[in-house]
């Protein structure tokens, strides 16, 4: 019963933002049926969050047939929409679809029985795994147990203001300043089970999971990337040691917010190439989904810029008004008061200053460590080979540049040096970032290689 009531409630998220993406995301495209599976994992788990808040804010308690009857209505007003038109904005349709051979069939069963059983093994870690993930457990799952035992949201103050309210009505955690989307999550869980389950409140840290191969997959797929080399590349992702480790120990934020990083970036490095609409609408809702999960999403959502002005504006001029900017925001952060915050933090509390000693943790943890297996020396080597070989991804090399800048700076100037020379935060960080970074890879290395869109395969 308890697998029913988890499979129904992850049905209820996904469905209503699927049905509208079947609508927005044209007929007859390559990959169109994981390409709507993986960003409806996206959209419906945020738009479960918002569907949450709405609820609170009209005074209505979080129920099982309460949140399905919206999700319904939802999913059904997405039939009333016209439907995009067929083949609308497809960016390969040079492209000869051959019939796979043998050894190539076998490859393809190989790699989908390979993500299979990964997918098995991962869910059962998570739903015999109780929460004990550190901040997982001390700030996220605390929130929404609280959220649970309301069926509503509650405010949540900082230490001090608790302390002179007497706790009257409101409650507090390290963090209360956090987007409460992560608590959200595990809290409909719950509601959806009639009670608290520390280990199967995680269940969509398995559907982001999957989200990450679907969206990867079939962007690739776009991108120009063959069925197998879409495929295993898609493998080499959710392989990743570090992105498993939040399956297995899920509860964090992070693997959300790599999720909504990689539907941006992925969906915009194919608008460049092909200015489809419903990929800009992809790029926009992904991006803006950064907001919602991590305080760091404003920093990813500001990374999409230089791309974006690049390609508006063109290389040359875009570049001109890109240095303009960037020295018009140094100066501005040297006159703005220490108390002006910044994406939750106020600049004083940054304390900016060089602290060469991350750079020692941070060449650990990406070229050394097992983190990442191979994927930090491939970007590398792709935005070397831009310039050279792959010009046309100039504009998505500045997006993964300037999330690198952003990255940088966070442990080199500003006082979270801490949490890269105790090897804290600095990975969790880095998970953010590097399922897009693996796609701006893949789509260097087509053009570089000739089997960029347009190219007969």
């Amino acid at each position: 019963m308890n697998l029913v009531l988890l499979a129904l409630a992850l049905a209820i998220s996904w469905l209503p933002a699927a049905a509208w993406l079947w609508r927005i995301i044209p007929a007859g495209i390559p990959a169109r049926v994981p390409l709507v599976s993986g960003y409806a994992c996206l959209l419906g788990l945020l738009g479960t969050t918002l569907i949450m808040r709405v609820f609170s804010l009209l005074g209505v308690s979080w129920s099982l047939p309460g949140m399905a009857l919206v999700s319904l209505v939802i999913a059904l007003l997405a039939f009333v929409c016209p439907a995009s038109g067929d083949g609308v904005g497809d960016p390969v349709p040079g492209r000869v679809r051959r019939q796979l051979s043998r050894p190539q069939q076998v490859l393809v069963a190989l790699c989908l029985a390979l993500l299979a059983s990964r997918l098995i093994a991962l869910g059962l870690e998570l739903g015999t795994r109780p929460i004990t993930a550190w901040d997982a457990k001390q700030h996220w799952a605390r929130q929404a147990k609280v959220f649970f035992d309301l069926k509503s949201t509650a405010p949540f103050v900082s230490l001090e203001q608790w302390l002179a309210l007497g706790g009257d009505g409101v409650y507090t955690n390290l963090h209360p300043d956090y987007p409460i989307a992560t608590p959200l999550l595990q809290a409909w869980i719950a509601v959806a089970l009639g009670y608290w389950d520390n280990s199967l409140v995680n269940a969509p840290w398995l559907l982001m999971w999957l989200g990450i191969g679907l969206v990867f997959f079939a962007q690739a797929r776009l991108a120009g990337a063959s069925i197998i080399v879409a495929l295993a590349a898609c493998y080499m992702v959710l392989s990743l040691p570090y992105l498993n480790i939040h399956v297995a120990l899920a509860g964090y934020a992070d693997l959300l917010l790599a999720l909504s990083y990689l539907g941006a970036v992925a969906a915009l490095g194919n608008w460049l190439q092909s200015r489809a609409s419903w990929q800009m609408i992809l790029a926009l809702a992904s991006g803006a989904g950064c907001l919602l999960v991590k305080n760091e999403g404003f920093y990813w959502l500001l990374s999409l810029g230089p791309g974006l002005l690049l390609a508006v504006a063109g290389l040359r001029r875009g570049l001109t008004v890109l240095a303009a900017a960037a020295l018009a925001l140094l100066l501005t952060l040297y006159w703005l008061p220490g108390d002006f915050a910044i994406a939750g933090h106020s600049l004083a509390s940054m304390e900016f200053g060089y602290r060469p000693e991350s750079w020692l943790s941070i060449y650990l943890s990406t070229l050394v460590h097992a983190n990442w297996h191979l994927l930090v020396y491939l970007l590398l080597i792709a935005l070397l080979l831009v310039p050279m070989k792959a010009r046309a991804m100039i504009p998505l090399a500045a997006v993964v540049i300037a999330a690198i800048c952003l990255y940088l700076t966070l442990y080199l100037v500003t006082d979270n040096a801490h949490g890269a020379v105790r090897f804290t935060s600095l990975n969790r960080v880095a998970l953010q970032l590097m399922p897009a970074a693996a796609f701006f890879t893949l789509s260097v290395f087509l053009i570089a290689s000739g089997t960029a869109p347009g190219e007969k395969q």
